[in-house]
């Protein structure tokens, strides 16, 4: 698939946007051949760029006029025939908007060549990037869920799509087990809610469903003045268990991926497990402070993934997937 300089300078800004984030998965991306590698900065540069506009200090009101404006936007260059010279924008923002704290016609101009080019070149469904505004756009007006399905699909939303797309650029066998691909996001997410319970009740948010906490006799008060209390232990210990039931489905992707994408997926669930771990080890934790590996529990993971000998000695499935349940 031939692709234009507009294409290739935006692979080159997506690039440098991934690298600038810090993320620690950035260094991941290096497990993939080059373009999957590349594709994959295309659509951590979306992501990136999608929660730093829900996440910016304006008015909530503002943030989803912008979130909008992004979805719209997003939909014009994935789904349109246009031409893949040029980047379409969605009318209804200013002409110029260099001076905002986020500018979003500089980004798109930046990022919707590349991801327009690696949604097609690995035929990644348009629906999951723009379900992945959609997650940001319910951050903006629901902070609290009564139950766990709607807790579900606010993870749906914001980790599983995520994957889906992953999935996609790492490449699969048909068909994709949609199941253990959902299930794998909802565990990654579930986790970070887990983890930052502390950093959320301090902006004012309540992730764990009213369904759950109401169980152990607490309200909402007792999640945004988190106590290390019994209560609140037996909580955790609940969701670190329905946790577990989902990275061990979560797996089942394994089977279904091309060789050269396990490297990456096997990466990403044994750091999440890991973490969940932690978070087990000392569940009373997260009511301070954000539960986090330590950098040689980082490296280690890295290493066992980027030499060869090592990852080809890791226990598929990991040992995490057969001591559940038994």
């Amino acid at each position: 698939m031939p692709s234009s300089s507009l294409t290739n300078d935006s692979y080159r800004r997506v690039r440098r946007i991934a690298r600038r984030s810090g993320s620690n998965f950035y260094r991941s991306f290096w497990l993939l051949p080059r373009e999957k590698r590349r594709a994959m900065y295309a659509l951590y540069a979306f992501a990136r760029i999608t929660d730093d506009i829900g996440d910016c200090n304006e008015p909530a009101a503002l943030r989803t006029r912008w979130l909008d404006w992004w979805r719209q936007t997003t939909a014009l260059n994935l789904i349109s025939d246009a031409p893949i010279d040029r980047v379409q924008l969605s009318p209804g923002l200013a002409d110029d908007t260099a001076d905002w704290p986020i500018d979003l016609i500089r980004r798109a101009q930046e990022i919707m060549p590349a991801l327009r080019d690696c949604t097609r070149r690995f035929q990644i469904p348009t629906r999951y990037l723009l379900e992945i505004v959609d997650g940001v756009l319910a951050d903006q007006q629901k902070t609290r869920f009564d139950t766990y399905e709607q807790l579900e699909h606010y993870c749906y939303l914001v980790a599983s799509a995520v994957g889906l797309a992953c999935l996609h650029i790492w490449g699969f066998k048909g068909p994709l087990p949609m199941r253990a691909a959902i299930d794998c996001g909802l565990a990654f997410q579930l986790t970070n809610i887990l983890r930052d319970i502390s950093e959320d009740a301090g902006r004012g948010r309540i992730y764990l469903p009213r369904q759950h906490f109401a169980q152990h006799g607490l309200c909402e008060d007792d999640l945004l003045q988190p106590r290390p209390d019994d209560r609140l232990v037996c909580l955790i210990e609940d969701e670190i268990r329905r946790a577990k039931t989902l990275y061990v489905s979560g797996w089942n992707v394994w089977d279904s991926l091309d060789r050269d994408g396990r490297p990456m997926f096997s990466m990403m669930w044994r750091t999440y497990r890991r973490l969940l771990d932690r978070i087990a080890e000392n569940p009373r934790a997260v009511a301070s402070r954000r539960v986090q590996l330590s950098p040689g529990e980082k490296i280690g993971i890295v290493s066992q993934h980027f030499v060869k000998p090592i990852f080809h000695r890791l226990p598929v499935p990991p040992t995490e997937v057969t001591e559940v349940g038994t």
